[in-house]
């Protein structure tokens, strides 16, 4: 059968096209330039043949149409590159000859360029460029007028020849280069959570925008396009009376995500690009109670509600906030290693990867200590982490198990609640500032105390003086919960 790609070797039947030049190093064929799909080792007959041959016949056809489509902008760019290239060529310049040469003095330089635009006066390379611009300034020629395609050329040429040599290789970066380059730029770890929650919301706005060459009229191209897409989905949710989403702050954060990835694509190869945000239209906020803040005023109060002291007492854990100011996600983290229950003064450190670098911090055990010593001894002895194969599980699933148990004694609790609660009753204990900022991991303005202050008292927080005021600070703390202990287990067990 004589089909268009269809290839046989080794008595095998595939489909074979060569990339098209133009898109030969598009992401989609990861620099081949040969495109190839197995029909199958079961075709027998023509007809099974014919129907394996045409499906991915139409494949291929539909992915070079699609992608010359959404590619148009990076296509010309390149082809008015290339002619450029020959324009110069044919007159004898190369690129970058008029480029500065940083090894060169500055008059050696000016020479150069002296020179450079003599020969080009001579040879005329810019002289139909030169009369269209000054018949546009002059007026001859309408301003809105397209630039015609000969003189786009020469605009190209000109700015090849003033490109400096060392920079040739980035001049044409693409909108796919760019999470290549924050990552590798900020040393992401692939495997974080949140990371791929960025990478998500990026893919998204990717795969929607399609790739083109970072320029300032391209990006902001497709940064409204996409504003305005998004708008268009709430608007449709509105009209078929669903939940109002994407909400303007949804959007916001998104495009921040997209403009941060691609400034620093910007930054690295010396692009001149500006990026200015689209306007999005606000959606109705909800109404949130606020308290005043340091930077502008106000700020929000979290939603999520602090325990009383009986509703602490009624379903307080072994290893939570009523014991050390932890949350679930820094004790799910936490390792056998980084306890000491049989220290003179009983400490917990945590360590390793937090919120911010406050959270790192050395808290005293005050309450059910000889329970937690057993709980490390007797949790999966063979892993490294106190809670065992609970650390294998997400954040959000310990959280919702936290949860459910919390709303047994108040409907609006979430595991967050024992963190709230902790500072509630470290301020209703006339607990010293600093003290709150110190076992909790808070930064210093966030509880009116002076910066400095807290970096100079954390430098002594590992002096025994020290440990022992802040294990008597967290006897004053959870002086509720030491009063009511009983020799009876109240812990409960998450399902690892």
């Amino acid at each position: 059968m004589k089909l268009k790609g269809l290839v046989e070797a080794n008595g095998y039947l595939s489909y074979q096209r060569s990339v098209p030049t133009d898109l030969r190093d598009h992401p989609a064929f990861k620099g081949r330039k040969l495109y190839k799909k197995k029909l199958g080792a079961k075709l027998q007959t023509e007809e099974e043949i014919h129907k394996a041959w045409l499906e991915h016949h139409r494949a291929f056809e539909s992915l070079i149409s699609n992608l010359r489509k959404v590619n148009l902008p990076l296509i010309k760019a390149r082809e008015l590159a290339i002619e450029a290239r020959n324009l110069l060529k044919a007159h004898g310049f190369n690129k970058g000859d008029r480029s500065p040469n940083p090894f060169f003095t500055n008059e050696n330089n000016r020479n150069i360029e002296n020179l450079t635009d003599h020969k080009l006066d001579q040879t005329g390379l810019l002289d139909e460029a030169r009369e269209f611009y000054n018949k546009r300034d002059s007026g001859e020629i309408d301003v809105n007028e397209d630039v015609p395609s000969h003189i786009q050329v020469a605009d190209k040429a000109w700015n090849l020849l003033n490109t400096p040599k060392d920079e040739f290789k980035n001049q044409t970066i693409l909108l796919s280069d760019c999470w290549d380059m924050y990552a590798e730029k900020k040393e992401l770890d692939v495997q974080d959570r949140q990371l791929r929650k960025t990478f998500h919301r990026w893919n998204f706005f990717f795969n929607f925008v399609g790739d083109c060459v970072l320029t300032n009229e391209e990006i902001h191209d497709r940064l409204d396009r996409y504003v305005t897409y998004k708008e268009q989905c709430r608007k449709d949710a509105v009209k078929a009376g669903k939940k109002v989403t994407p909400s303007s702050s949804t959007i916001h954060k998104e495009i921040n995500i997209a403009c941060a990835i691609i400034n620093q694509a910007a930054r690295l190869h010396r692009l001149p690009i500006k990026i200015i945000k689209p306007d999005i239209q606000d959606t109705t906020p909800k109404e949130r109670n606020i308290k005043p803040s340091r930077n502008n005023g106000y700020r929000r109060i979290s939603s999520k509600y602090p325990l009383s002291l009986l509703q602490e007492l009624e379903r307080i854990s072994d290893l939570d906030n009523g014991s050390t100011s932890c949350i679930a996600s820094e004790l799910q983290r936490m390792e056998k290693n980084s306890t000491f229950p049989d220290a003179d003064i009983p400490v917990i450190k945590v360590m390793g990867k937090v919120k911010t670098k406050n959270r790192q911090r050395t808290i005293p055990l005050v309450y059910k200590v000889d329970r937690i010593r057993e709980l490390i001894n007797t949790i999966a002895p063979e892993s490294k982490y106190i809670l065992g194969a609970v650390a294998d599980k997400t954040e959000s699933n310990i959280s919702k198990q936290l949860k459910n148990i919390l709303e047994k004694v108040n409907p609006k609790a979430t595991a967050y609640s024992f963190r709230h609660a902790f500072k509630n009753n470290a301020q209703t204990n006339d607990i010293d500032n600093q003290d709150i900022a110190y076992l909790g991991g808070w930064s210093g303005y966030s509880l009116r105390v002076n910066d400095t202050m807290m970096i100079y008292g954390k430098k002594g927080l590992e002096t025994p003086e020290t440990a022992l005021k802040l294990q008597r600070t967290m006897r004053r703390i959870n002086k509720h919960l030491l009063q009511s202990e009983s020799t009876e287990s109240n812990v409960i067990r998450l399902p690892a």
